[in-house]
């Protein structure tokens, strides 16, 4: 059925996955996601389907094209089409993807192309001719991209028809005993190939009333009499299906028909929801499973509640039991002693007691059995999710009504699934005028019976990178083993055992992912350079490593701060936003943490992992009274991934919740932060000015400003897709820039070697993704070295307080006037030595009227002077002869010297 190639990724997956034992024709011994037991087992030269060997107990199964659909979703790569043979591509989507067998088949479709208008991507399609001048394509090049999967010829009607297989004529069906009806193209091919004569409707909603009556004359027109064939409605599972295929059971025996349906299961039995294309590449289009469909149909198109209550009965033999009629949920009781006692009553009635014991308890059963409404709606258990974070349970329904209304979906506490007054109240609050009459006994039973195969669901209270499932959550879209993964129907991304994940929403962030996989739009890029030059690459260079912090702190356990400062008006903003875009996030820049109360600060920076968090302006005027100030101190910890904030949870217990910090921080603001030197170690500085900037850069920065989100959102899924190999460039440069900076005499500090080593492995892994171009990453390299260099100079100086008190020291020193009886300086060898009384100084400066940093401030920030190193805070016997509280410093270039007494 594979190709070879093909059937060689796939065996490499399952090994890798499942690690097979061979036996035989057979791969057994794997792990199933659904049970945990190694009893998973696949066809060895043709694995299709994967199935759990405890059938009864677990019953799980997964088709393999949807366990890797990156090995079946791009037909038109891997098989190109050639003039000897223009449909390659669509042949091999029929054969390994549905299973088809292409005999007699060649020439029933064509193979074209698609390309959206608006979003400019393009795919291969397989394309079937309907009557009337239409056609249907399915689009088979990663078809979730686009919007639809499947295409009808633009205003060309097809209503009233259906599609025929080759070979299959009007003519033909008027002499077949059963004509299957269908949705799909493909279901129909499947049946086919099973010996099931079936056409194609092309929609649930489609009464082929024409092709009916073409059908009606060539009955009429046979020499051997008689009705037709039995039409067997067998839509697909779902509401509209079963709507559809009840409705148009009544509407084709009112014309004159025989008519039946099939289904795949019953409405109430849970499990994956599969089509007749599914059952064929699982081989269970067998005469046994044919039976069971059928069956399902009967139970389906019952006419009345009671009659499939008895149906249900009649093959299950259950006492009580809950089931589901046009949309309303119903419980059925079938009292064996009251059945018995009606049997044997039939002793009196000499006609009836001729007949068969099994039709007179049928007989009995229907008089016996009550059926009463329990809930105007029907509803399913989909999946637990539980935040062990917060201690907290949900479990997640699905709520459906008989009208029009759409389906809602909510979650439910334990309590309120475990009584049925609460139960009532909860499916009233989440689906508009639900209602439940029903037990809690009958409930009970219901989500007994729901919760076989729950999943469990943990939700995930991030976007970004979840280092416990090693995958990317992002909205709608998750990236893992470099594979794009949409959520599921029920809101979840299923990564298989134990590994169900989910968003939740009001920690979604990035709603405007726009992903080609075939495309990544980097004609922004010189715009990017004329607008930004070397600044813009190495801050581009941070925010695309942003997106490995996790990566970067497992291997090296820290991962420095960038920090982008310069006046207004430099194009901070315009970058940060662009950047931002590249992400999927629109119209953003940052938060202040200034304006942020600190549980404010915590979740904004936990709520990303491997993406950047931008604080803005955070570094008030120290002066202004209005002013609330922030400690840049706070983030000390988030340099190694840790916590900044911890709580207490309210279980009564001593648990307490500390989340760690997973992104990267970009400092964003006019003036560089003011911090203790271990803090300032952790930042890398950039400055942004106006130097160079010319007409073309200004316009090229308005362009920037302007660019679509819509281009360029993909960005991130081609970055963090390529997580292998970006790594392996990020090691070899980081271990490369690490040894050249330990090498520059100009940088003394490990802190800042490692930082900043790791800001240009992240410039040149960069590459991996965007085409930079030689001449501008060296420029970016450069840049970025000088930072360093530049940045070991800023932590040499003293801090700025400090600065102000020397230079208002000096100046009092220089301007003291000829009353040696009064120095500023006490030291009695003031050549070496500096002993100064804070008092006495903040005194003088305020007869003189000079303005000096607050005194409290002093004393913190005195202690880490650099160019007059700081001795020690004691009593000193000054030149006055007295005895002084004095701060005591080293002259410069005197550190021999001996500190006064």
């Amino acid at each position: 059925m594979y190709s070879p190639e093909i059937l060689r990724e796939v065996l490499q997956l399952l090994q890798r996955d499942f690690k097979f034992r061979e036996s035989g024709q057979w791969l057994r011994g794997g792990q199933c996601p659904g049970c945990g037991k190694k009893e998973v087992y696949t066809h060895a030269e043709k694995p299709v389907v994967l199935k759990c060997g405890r059938l009864d107990k677990c019953g799980w199964d997964q088709a393999v094209k949807d366990r890797y659909p990156e090995i079946f979703d791009d037909w038109s790569k891997r098989y190109k089409a050639t003039p000897e043979n223009p449909t390659a591509a669509a042949d091999a989507y029929l054969v390994h993807q549905r299973g088809i067998d292409l005999q007699g088949l060649r020439g029933a479709y064509t193979q074209e192309w698609y390309q959206d208008p608006d979003r400019r991507i393009s795919t291969a399609t397989i394309r079937f001719d309907l009557p009337g001048g239409s056609w249907w394509e399915r689009l088979i090049d990663q078809p979730g991209r686009f919007s639809k999967k499947a295409r009808f010829a633009y205003e060309r009607s097809w209503r009233g028809q259906w599609w025929m297989p080759p070979g299959v004529s009007i003519e033909s069906l008027a002499g077949a005993e059963e004509l299957w009806l269908v949705e799909g193209i493909f279901d129909a091919l499947a049946l086919r190939q099973n010996g099931i004569i079936a056409v194609s409707l092309m929609s649930s909603n489609n009464y082929p009333e024409i092709q009916l009556g073409l059908l009606r004359k060539a009955v009429a027109a046979r020499e051997v009499a008689g009705k037709g064939p039995l039409l067997v409605w067998a839509l697909d599972v779902g509401q509209a299906g079963t709507y559809y295929t009840r409705k148009f059971v009544k509407q084709s025996r009112k014309a004159g028909w025989e008519a039946t349906a099939a289904q795949v299961r019953l409405e109430e039995d849970l499990g994956a929801k599969l089509d007749w294309n599914d059952l064929h590449l699982r081989d269970k289009l067998a005469p046994e499973n044919l039976a069971d469909c059928r069956w399902h149909g009967e139970v389906m198109i019952a006419d009345t509640a009671t009659d499939k209550a008895f149906l249900l009965w009649q093959r299950k033999q259950w006492g009580s039991f809950h089931f589901t009629f046009e949309g309303q949920t119903y419980w059925a009781s079938f009292n064996a002693n009251k059945i018995a006692e009606t049997v044997a009553g039939y002793a009196e009635n000499s006609k009836i007691a001729m007949l068969s014991y099994e039709t007179k308890r049928d007989m009995a059963a229907r008089e016996a059995g009550l059926v009463e409404a329990i809930a105007n709606c029907t509803f399913r258990a989909l999946y637990k999710q539980r935040d062990e974070a917060t201690d907290e349970t949900d479990y997640y329904l699905r709520v459906e009504f008989p009208t029009d209304r759409p389906s809602a979906k909510g979650p439910f506490s334990a309590s309120s699934l475990a009584a049925g007054a609460e139960f009532k109240k909860r499916l009233l609050a989440i689906g508009t005028g639900a209602y439940w009459r029903g037990t809690t006994g009958q409930l009970d039973k219901i989500m007994a019976h729901q919760m076989v195969h729950i999943r469990d669901v943990e939700p995930i209270q991030f976007t970004g990178y979840s280092r416990a499932h090693k995958a990317w959550i992002l909205g709608d879209i998750a990236v893992k083993d470099g594979r794009v993964i949409k959520v599921n129907d029920d809101g979840f991304f299923d990564f298989g055992k134990a590994a169900a994940v989910k968003l939740r929403t009001e920690e979604r962030i990035l709603d405007a992912i726009d992903y080609d996989p075939d495309r990544l739009d980097t004609s922004w890029l010189d715009d990017f350079w004329t607008a930004y030059r070397a600044k813009g690459l190495v801050v581009l260079g941070f925010w695309f490593g942003a997106l490995f912090a996790e990566q970067i702190r497992v291997e090296q356990s820290s991962l420095g701060f960038l920090e982008i400062t310069g006046l207004p008006g430099t194009g901070k903003t315009s970058l940060i936003e662009f950047l931002w875009k590249l992400l999927g996030r629109d119209n953003y820049e940052g938060f202040d943490p200034a304006k942020a109360t600190a549980a404010a600060l915590a979740r904004n920076l936990g709520k990303v992992a491997n993406m950047p968090v931008v604080l803005m302006e955070g570094d008030r005027d120290k002066d202004a009274s209005h002013a609330r100030k922030f400690e840049w101190e706070e983030l000390k910890t988030a340099y190694n991934g840790r916590s900044v904030r911890s709580r207490g949870l309210a279980n009564g217990g001593m648990e307490t919740f500390e989340p760690p910090f997973r992104g990267a921080i970009i400092i964003e603001q006019n003036h560089p932060v003011d911090a203790s030197p271990a803090m300032l170690e952790r930042i890398m500085h950039l400055d942004f000015d106006k130097e160079g900037w010319t007409e073309a850069t200004r316009m090229a920065a308005q362009r920037i400003d302007r660019w679509p989100i819509k281009t360029i959102s993909g960005f991130i899924l081609h970055a963090i897709r390529r997580e292998t190999r970006v790594m392996e460039v990020f090691h070899a440069a980081y271990a490369r820039h690490e040894a050249a900076l330990k090498a520059m005499p100009a940088i003394r500090n490990q802190r800042l070697e490692k930082n900043h080593a790791q800001l240009l492995a992240m410039i040149e892994a960069m590459c991996v993704v965007l085409p930079i171009g030689a001449e501008r990453v060296a420029a970016a390299l450069d840049f970025a070295t000088a930072m360093a260099c530049e940045r070991q100079l800023a932590i040499n100086a003293d801090h700025p307080d400090v600065q102000v008190f020397w230079e208002k020291f000096d100046w009092i020193e220089l301007n003291q006037g000829e009353n040696p009886a009064h120095p500023i300086n006490h030291a009695r060898d003031p050549k070496t030595t500096i002993a100064v009384s804070l008092v006495e100084f903040e005194q003088r400066c305020a007869d003189r009227r000079i303005s000096i940093p607050p005194i409290n401030d002093l004393k913190k920030h005195l202690k880490t002077s650099k160019v007059r190193k700081f001795v020690a805070n004691k009593p000193v016997n000054s030149v006055n002869g007295k005895i002084l509280q004095c701060w005591v410093f080293q002259q410069p270039g005197a550190a021999g010297a001996t500190p006064s007494r």
